[in-house]
């Protein structure tokens, strides 16, 4: 055979490139069958390729240098026909340079979309350059139609056969082998892997089947309780998240309030029984991080975190001055406040609020301190 760079230059329009690199693609998987190569010693001895295909979309003003060195270099002209292409002057140029250096009878054109030949815009898939080296003619001498290879030709076969006989189609005419003794070994081929991968199919089917009835997978339902005093002044838990881990694995749910539940579903029957790792976080609570025996019902206990509502501390403003080493009663309990003018303050958990009525000992001046509070907070009497 001839030397060339690549044995096909595939022309296509930037919006058909998913078709372009599946036909290269196949084309260069494609391995010529060893009874056949025996047979004919010109024939490659390893698989059709390389293909170039052009990855960018440029205008055609004029054949690039570069492009029309990769056409120089290509055995056969590959053209992906469709109603986009046909109006591609880019896929057209391409052509023309094919023809102008004398290799009109090399070009294949592949059909993905259309029909050749119909002269309607909508549907017309051969590119005016083809049509023009390509003519239809009623008159038999005149007529030099070109015969496309059809990925969706009319008949029966699935749309996957469709396309690979199409494949063996374009190989067999870059090669000159005769069709149907490359589509029978092919066709076997497909048919042996598709029992091969039906057979993997069910062996693998079969034990996923066969662990899922030896693991049957189980839900588990965890609670949360109270553990401390409840004080009604104190916000109710909200949106608690739960997170389960089991090994490298982590779950998470949210509780909208202590009344919920979260909800672990098909947990591997392996695990039942044995030991995993839960952390609650809950504003107001203090996290739980503990060690739990999974089985379909769980309840966790909570307690509250003292911390959060019952440390106060803010500075004192009396009369528009903050007042150092004032004394003030916080719902009956009496401090003072410090040299800098701050008090602070722990409430056990039984007497915290979301509010605290702060006054001075004559009861005088009062104010509201809002909890939680901060470093920087200020009360005015």
């Amino acid at each position: 055979m001839e030397q060339y760079k690549y044995f096909a230059f595939v022309s296509y329009r930037s919006s058909d490139e998913k078709w372009a690199k599946w036909l290269q693609e196949k084309i260069e998987a494609y391995r010529l069958p060893t009874t056949v190569q025996r047979m004919n010693s010109a024939l490659p001895k390893n698989r059709l390729r390389p293909c170039f295909r052009y990855h960018t979309d440029i205008q055609p003003n004029e054949l690039k240098t570069e492009l029309r060195q990769k056409l120089e270099q290509s055995r056969y002209l590959l053209v992906i026909c469709t109603p986009r292409s046909a109006q591609s002057p880019w896929v057209g140029a391409e052509i023309d340079t094919f023809v102008e250096l004398g290799r009109r009878d090399r070009i294949i054109p592949v059909i993905v979309e259309g029909r050749p030949y119909s002269g309607d815009p909508e549907t017309e898939c051969f590119n005016p350059s083809l049509l023009k080296h390509f003519p239809h003619s009623d008159n038999i001498d005149e007529d030099r139609e070109i015969l496309g290879v059809n990925i969706n030709e009319e008949g029966a076969g699935s749309s996957y056969m469709k396309r690979e006989r199409a494949v063996i189609q374009v190989v067999s005419r870059m090669l000159g082998i005769g069709f149907d003794q490359l589509w029978q070994r092919q066709r076997r081929r497909i048919r042996r892997r598709i029992m091969l991968w039906t057979i993997g199919t069910l062996l693998v089917a079969g034990a996923l089947i066969g662990t899922w009835l030896l693991n049957q997978p189980f839900s588990a339902r965890i609670a949360l309780t109270e553990s401390t005093p409840e004080v009604e002044a104190l916000p109710p838990m909200q949106n608690a998240v739960l997170t389960l881990r089991l090994g490298d694995e982590e779950r998470t749910d949210t509780l909208a309030d202590i009344r919920s539940e979260a909800l672990f579903r098909y947990l591997p029957a392996r695990l039942k029984g044995k030991e995993a790792a839960v952390r609650v976080e809950a504003y107001g609570y203090r996290t739980l991080d503990t060690v739990v025996v999974l089985n379909e019902s769980l309840t966790l206990p909570m307690q509250r975190d003292e911390e959060i509502f019952g440390r106060l501390s803010a500075f004192v403003l009396l009369d528009g001055e903050i007042r150092p080493n004032l004394s003030i009663r916080i719902e009956q309990l009496e401090t003072r406040t410090d040299e800098t003018g701050r008090f602070r303050l722990f409430i056990p958990l039984p007497q915290q609020q979301r509010e605290y009525r702060i006054t001075t000992l004559d009861n005088r001046h009062q104010g509201i301190l809002h909890a939680p509070c901060g470093q920087n907070d200020i009360v005015e009497l």
